[in-house]
């Protein structure tokens, strides 16, 4: 795991190596701070598929760069 410097806002942000995220973890790490968090899971280093939870327990997910994994697939 690799420590990023604090966000603005007070983010934290942290690299974990493949296969270690479980998708139960962020409600655990939610429960944990009292914090409202988000984990990434990224696949061919610039599209991500972005999952976050609050304390309420509201959830949402978005993905980044999704258009760019189109044009690879179609290049490809």
């Amino acid at each position: 795991m690799h420590e990023w410097q604090p966000r603005p806002g007070g983010w934290q942000t942290l690299q974990l190596e493949q296969g270690i995220w479980e998708d139960e973890y962020l409600a655990t790490l939610v429960e944990w701070t009292g914090a409202p968090a988000c984990v990434a899971d990224v696949s061919d280093s610039s599209v991500a598929l972005v999952t976050g939870l609050d304390a309420n327990g509201n959830r949402w997910q978005a993905w980044l760069n999704l258009d760019r994994r189109t044009v690879r697939r179609a290049a490809g």
